[in-house]
């Protein structure tokens, strides 16, 4: 663990930021009980952090680092025997996933807790002399809190509660006075700990979590489309073995539900697994969507690994199921430090980043030195994120999110309340193109007061401009000289 805990740290200060995690950073310079895009626990963790440390980017990756040791090593307890714990450790989540700043950092680390609580409440369910356990009230409470610290972290532990559900009817379906009171109580105990973003998104009249739940919901008739899309995201990431092993596990649910720990990975591996399988043929997923049901499936896999594989066919399994994620490990590794030819210039994302930042950096150090106190409007809130951790008063150009314009992004925390650039009498645009002209209405020419090319590999990509704007006066005529 220690030679992983000098690897995360090294990873986290040598790879540059992503903008997301700077969005966070963003949350954390600005506490709240809640946050437009999903619960506060990512921000608040930031905050915390750099309070300490700076707001180096290290720092910023401090709460991601620490949990991936703690979600790592309780991985290497649930999984038994440990043959394919090394395998794991070297997928992308636990590689360069294991440093980044997201919502799915409170998410897999109170989802991993979650698990271990709920393996000590089987465990305590276990029939003695043929009379169930008893599980006692302080127990229940911990769990409680537990699922409602993972939900101020991202909603999607919600999930845990069916799957949960399931375990316990496995467990004791007849007898379920023996674990169904405490089972709604520590129920009311995570609703009482998600009362931030309950009493936050009352206050802004439900949007924030309506955003959510209408993104989480969006259906889409071209399945051919969004199911292979989602199924080729998560191989790459975690394997084949996670869909290979789906059918063994539903299969097979009663003899795992034998031992308490089984039982409980199965029902927090399938049950939300096949949920997200089941969505991906109704509409579009995010890649990431479906991190924290892994979190069960390593144990089982690694139980079937050692009981149910042939032994002869055990390295095959490992190779064929596990490969193709460390095999893409590998391959951004030797990209990072020796970009690979053959990957286009324009779409090779991890060798832009670093120039990408650095013409902002400069960009944020122009507006600096011009000495004008306005601010900067940009139509993406990543790109407000970048401005502002270089030191802008950056602003993002808001648009409703069924009227986004080309290059603008949706609703963020930076929109709430929205702010018009017409608000203001002059103000900054930092973009790669001239405002869109339904923006542009009632505003003087652009000045253009720099351009910052991004360059990978020797080739400019693109090139952002920072203009000033000017709004016109009563009597004024678009086209007005400016200075």
């Amino acid at each position: 663990m220690l030679l992983t805990a000098a690897c995360y740290l090294t990873l986290g200060a040598l790879l540059p930021p992503l903008d997301d995690e700077l969005y966070y950073w963003c949350w954390a310079q600005t506490p709240q009980l809640s946050y437009f895009d999903h619960g506060p626990l990512s921000g608040w963790s930031v905050a915390a952090s750099t309070a300490f440390f700076g707001n180096s980017v290290l720092a910023i990756r401090l709460p991601a680092i620490v949990t991936s040791l703690v979600v790592v090593g309780c991985l290497g307890r649930l999984m038994r025997p440990a043959t394919l714990w090394p395998w794991v450790i070297l997928t992308p989540l636990f590689t360069f996933g294991a440093v980044l700043i997201t919502p799915d950092t409170p998410l897999l680390l109170f989802w991993t807790l979650y698990l271990l609580w709920l393996i000590a409440a089987h465990r305590r369910l276990t029939p003695t002399l043929g009379e169930l356990g008893r599980i006692p009230p302080a127990l229940w409470l911990l769990g409680g809190v537990i699922l409602g610290c993972g939900a101020l972290g991202k909603y999607t532990m919600a999930l845990t509660v069916p799957g949960s559900f399931v375990s316990f009817l496995l467990a004791a379906p007849r007898q379920w006075r023996a674990w169904l009171p405490g089972y709604v109580g520590h129920g009311l105990v995570s609703l009482a700990v998600f009362t931030p973003v309950i009493v936050f998104n009352y206050r802004h009249d439900f949007e924030p979590i309506l955003f959510q739940w209408e993104h989480a919901t969006a259906s889409d008739s071209h399945w051919w489309v969004t199911a292979p899309e989602f199924i080729g995201i998560q191989i790459l990431l975690f394997g084949l073995l996670p869909f290979a092993l789906l059918p063994w596990t539903l299969l097979n649910l009663r003899t795992l539900a034998r031992d308490p720990r089984l039982r409980v990975c199965a029902a927090l591996y399938a049950v939300p697994f096949s949920f997200f399988l089941f969505k991906s043929f109704r509409g579009p997923l995010e890649g990431n969507w479906a991190l924290a049901s892994y979190l069960g499936f390593w144990p089982v896999a690694a139980h079937w690994h050692a009981s149910a594989c042939p032994p002869r066919l055990r390295g095959l399994a490992r190779v064929v199921g596990l490969g193709v994620p460390f095999a893409v490990v590998i391959g951004a590794a030797v990209h990072l430090a020796r970009p690979f030819e053959f990957v286009p210039v324009g779409g090779d994302r991890i060798s832009r980043q670093a120039p990408r930042l650095e013409a902002v950096r400069l960009g944020a150090e122009a507006i600096r030195r011009d000495g004008r106190p306005l601010p900067v409007f940009t139509p993406t809130y990543q790109m407000v994120a970048l401005l502002r951790y270089y030191g802008a008063d950056a602003r993002q150009m808001y648009a409703p999110k069924d009227k986004l314009l080309p290059g603008h992004t949706r609703p963020s925390h930076f929109t709430m309340p929205p702010e018009s650039h017409l608000d203001s009498d002059e103000f900054f645009v930092w973009n790669e193109d001239l405002l869109h002209g339904e923006l542009s209405r009632g505003l003087d020419h652009a000045v253009l007061l720099g351009s910052f090319p991004v360059a990978v590999r020797g080739v400019e990509v693109t090139a952002y401009r920072l203009m000033h704007y000017r709004r016109l006066k009563p009597g004024e005529r678009d086209g007005t000289p400016t200075r």
